[in-house]
């Protein structure tokens, strides 16, 4: 995509799906890794809808390095966990990741808005396939948020 000033849309089928170059192949012919999709490029910025998926009982431990003007992460499904395989960022989770910040997490099944700031993405420190068993799953966005219903002049929160 080339640098433009003016307002534009990415329809849902428009703009490729790109592979990462770690992606792996199971003997089963599964392909597991990470597939981006550019939303838009220009030298102000780079923003990207990223999904990671790991085969069962995996997951990707990815290190980064933000870029010189840091990155904005929004966590659209799955989840970073810890060590232990409880959720540490989830569905609606958002992070500033500040220039030169060393940042990273744990992943099973993630996808991701990203904008990094300065139209580069951040530079990959490690990348590893390990072992892993969550000890719980992330709830979608949908339920997270309130159903608002209306009884008479005053709106009333259901949960």
């Amino acid at each position: 995509m080339e640098a433009s000033s003016q307002s534009y849309r990415v329809a849902a089928g428009e703009g490729a799906w790109e592979p990462a170059s770690y992606n792996i192949r199971t003997a089963d012919g599964q392909e597991y890794g990470r597939w981006r999709r550019v939303l838009r490029k220009d030298p102000h910025g780079l923003t990207v809808i990223s999904h990671y998926k790991a085969p069962p009982g995996k997951a990707w431990r990815i290190v980064g390095k933000a870029s010189a003007l840091g990155e904005e992460v929004y966590i659209l499904a799955g989840a970073y966990y810890d060590t232990q395989g409880r959720i540490l960022a989830g569905p609606g989770s958002f992070m500033f990741n500040a220039p030169g910040a060393r940042h990273g997490g744990t992943s099973d099944d993630l996808t991701l808005y990203i904008h990094c700031c300065n139209g580069e993405p951040d530079e990959i420190v490690s990348i590893d396939l390990i072992d892993f068993d969550p000890k719980e799953r992330p709830r979608s966005l949908a339920p997270q948020g309130p159903d608002f219903v209306e009884h008479g002049n005053e709106a009333k929160v259901i949960r």
